[in-house]
């Protein structure tokens, strides 16, 4: 079980060389968050920066948001650094290069975002992630497995990007531009520099992260959806409800009822997009899953917000990874 975090750092922290550091890296496709710790769980280090998803963030990028985050940090010994868009072995091995160059850490692993999250909590069974992307994972006997996520290309639904895109169809690319608030329409220009169709399209394919930057629209629809207006409704909805179903599927292939004797789950909500509004996106997504449950699925879901933050389990994951070292 993973121990607690102390968050009482010092002004002024002397680091002996025998005290181990534990490191956790948390990019995801809006933010990199770093958090250090030592032996006892005081935390002596954290930082954010920018994005940092491998798939869709230039490398030169992410070692920059990395570096950022981690200005004026002490040494390391031991560093997890969990990165979304990490799919395959390449990519595992570049993300360990990456952080290499940047930490000189002496033991790095790397691992999907996702496991950060699994590992901030210990009663936590599935997890559902929306930021920028969004995906449903959790620990099963066979190992930890993941299903949505696919990126802005191929997926993400229910995320932020998921929300922004959306909202982006149905209004500013919409022959009949549906009605939205006076503060939609300042944040599009904000954003892309015009409300024209064209201009918008071309603001987010020249963008560095364009999932991104259609992910800022978020918070904006979710004010629009409290208001009532019918585009950020709709939005909303749709998006929760896709997520919802990916959700029950997940529960229907990997935690199937006579595979466990609980009567049901701990489902734990992380990532950004619920910290926009928790009183219409949570029950919403609360009702969704109700009102989608599959008749087969026997199993009850209790659905909370993860409330320890998943760099905290990236720092569970670099101790874990200290105690495998030691005990070699």
């Amino acid at each position: 079980m993973p121990q607690s975090i102390t968050e009482q750092p010092p002004p002024q922290v002397n680091f002996p060389s025998s005290m181990p550091t534990y490191l956790g890296i948390d990019c995801g496709g809006s933010t990199t968050r770093t958090c250090i710790v030592d032996q006892d769980g005081t935390v002596l280090h954290r930082g954010q920066s920018g994005p940092g998803n491998l798939a869709s963030t230039p490398q030169v990028e992410i070692e920059r948001h990395i570096r950022e985050s981690l200005d004026v940090a002490p040494p390391t010994d031991f560093v997890a650094g969990c990165f979304a868009g990490l799919l395959t072995e390449a990519d595992r091995i570049r993300a360990i290069a990456l952080v290499e160059s940047v930490t000189q850490g002496k033991t790095i692993a790397a691992f999907p975002d996702y496991r950060a999250s699994l590992a901030a909590s210990p009663d936590t069974d599935i997890i559902v992630i929306s930021g920028t992307g969004a995906l449903v994972a959790s620990n099963t006997i066979q190992g930890v497995r993941k299903s949505g996520g696919g990126g802005p290309l191929l997926g993400d639904h229910g995320s932020a990007f998921d929300l922004g895109r959306r909202a982006l169809a149905k209004t500013v690319l919409s022959p009949t531009r549906a009605e939205a608030s006076p503060i939609f329409w300042e944040t599009i220009v904000e954003l892309f520099g015009s409300d024209e169709p064209n201009q918008i399209l071309a603001s987010v394919y020249r963008s560095v992260s364009p999932a991104a930057r259609v992910a800022k629209l978020a918070q904006v629809v979710v004010m629009d959806a409290t208001r009532g207006l019918d585009y950020a409704r709709q939005s909303v909805d749709q998006a929760l409800a896709h997520l919802a179903v990916t959700t029950w599927h997940h529960i229907s292939v990997f935690h199937p009822k006579d595979s466990t004797d609980q009567p049901s789950l701990n489902l734990r909500l992380a990532g950004g997009t619920w910290e926009i509004d928790e009183g219409i996106l949570i029950e919403e997504f609360r009702t969704q899953l109700k009102a989608l449950k599959p008749r087969n699925v026997e199993l009850d879901v209790n659905v909370e917000k993860l409330t320890v933050e998943p760099v905290i389990g990236a720092t569970h994951l670099a101790r874990e990874l200290g105690q495998i070292h030691i005990s070699k």
